[in-house]
């Protein structure tokens, strides 16, 4: 999903921009023409920031809730004293993180609103 966030970010910014405006805008903002190498590493940097982070913010998320399925079922398998309680922490372990997946959907939605408008601005 996050290389399909840059492919649409890169296909906006050269069709609102022209090529010509979409390399001029990785080239020269914000400095102008005396830093050129230095602009284009620092855009180049901020273009492939974006999908980057979007890609960890969903494997974090993800793998972070499958570790705590995974640990709760440890602790309910091993016959503890707090084991007896696994069968409820695993119902409110779900739930809580279909929530959260639900909220991490939504910021992904956002952030790719927010890149798509940032691909659509000219500037001067």
């Amino acid at each position: 999903m996050a290389i399909t966030v840059l492919l649409l970010i890169i296909f906006f910014s050269i069709k609102i921009k022209g090529l010509g405006g979409f390399f001029g805008e990785l080239a020269f903002q914000p400095f102008g023409k005396k830093m050129l190498p230095f602009n284009f590493a620092l855009e180049v940097v901020t273009l492939l920031a974006k999908p980057f982070s979007l890609a960890m913010r969903l494997f974090g998320n993800l793998y972070a809730g499958e570790m705590i399925f995974i640990l709760i079922a440890i602790m309910y398998s091993a016959g503890m004293v707090i084991g007896s309680l696994g069968a409820l922490l695993q119902v409110g372990w779900a739930i809580f993180h279909i929530l959260i997946i639900t909220l991490q959907a939504f910021i992904f939605m956002v952030l790719t609103v927010v890149y798509l408008d940032m691909a659509h601005q000219e500037h001067h």
